[in-house]
């Protein structure tokens, strides 16, 4: 990705993934308004966060919603970024630097991954992110 496109890159967390598909998530009004009124973005996620996102919403939600909200995330509409073997020792580092707080691997390797890539802003419910010195849209967070 050149410059330019990695500015109106925004990646998608499983948190607002989720919150996007589940009517009875704390934000699911939230993040259908951010992604409904988010113009020239160009909307990405980590290739692990379609399977995660799966799993999440089909202890919540059942096997429909779970498998659109995969095939969404893996779809044409996201751009979808493969993590790397150095991302996994990135994200080993930063579990150990913030081992004071419950981060998720998942959360540490996305982390990885965007700082690798030189993505900056994430569609996330996540307070974590902030953490990791990212931008969190819309703002509210768990």
């Amino acid at each position: 990705m050149n410059g330019s496109l990695l500015a109106q890159v925004v990646l998608i967390d499983t948190s607002a993934a989720v919150a996007l598909e589940d009517p009875g998530d704390q934000f699911h009004k939230d993040a259908k308004a951010f992604f409904t009124s988010a113009a020239d973005v160009v909307w990405a996620s980590v290739n692990v966060t379609a399977h995660e996102a799966f799993t999440r919403a089909r202890h919540r939600l059942g096997y429909e919603p779970a498998i659109c909200l995969y095939d969404f995330l893996t779809g044409e509409e996201v751009y979808r970024i493969p993590f790397a073997s150095q991302d996994e020792v990135q994200a080993r580092r930063q579990l150990e630097r913030f081992r004071e707080h419950r981060l998720s691997f998942h959360d540490a390797l996305i982390a990885a991954v965007m700082k690798r890539v030189g993505i900056y802003r994430t569609f996330a419910f996540d307070r974590h992110f902030w953490l990791f010195g990212f931008e969190v849209l819309p703002g509210r967070t768990r």
